[in-house]
């Protein structure tokens, strides 16, 4: 079905803009840096923003064909914490650097709201 696939190619754009911090962190304390680990980086980097828009949007359509409305749900949770850290992005020069933060936060929210979601979706009916 529709819904199931662009659910599980959620999940695979969801853990790919994760890895930008996580592989951040990986270069960042790994003694001898390995020259093609930058140019990775420098992919996810990009890719980042557009990817989080393709993420709402995907989210957004899977969980409308799946429920067939929108309504307060496991996935609704996690969507909207997914547009928090988007509108954390959109802010971020009138917040100043403490944005990051915020978003770097609100993303392993994000990452427990999805193992919610997966696991439990139907924990608020």
């Amino acid at each position: 079905m529709a819904y199931e696939f662009l659910g599980n190619l959620s999940a695979i754009i969801l853990f790919f803009q994760i890895s930008l911090f996580i592989l951040r962190r990986v270069y960042k304390y790994i003694p001898r840096k390995p020259r093609w680990f930058p140019p990775i980086l420098k992919f996810l980097k990009n890719a980042h923003i557009y990817t989080g828009i393709t993420l709402l949007i995907l989210g957004l359509i899977h969980g409308f064909l799946a429920l067939g409305t929108i309504k307060l749900h496991t996935g609704f949770i996690l969507w909207l914490g997914i547009l928090f850290a988007f509108i954390g992005f959109l802010f971020r020069k009138k917040v100043g650097k403490k944005w990051i933060v915020y978003h770097r936060t609100l993303g392993f929210v994000i990452l427990a709201l999805y193992f919610l979601h997966y696991y439990f979706p139907w924990l608020i009916k």
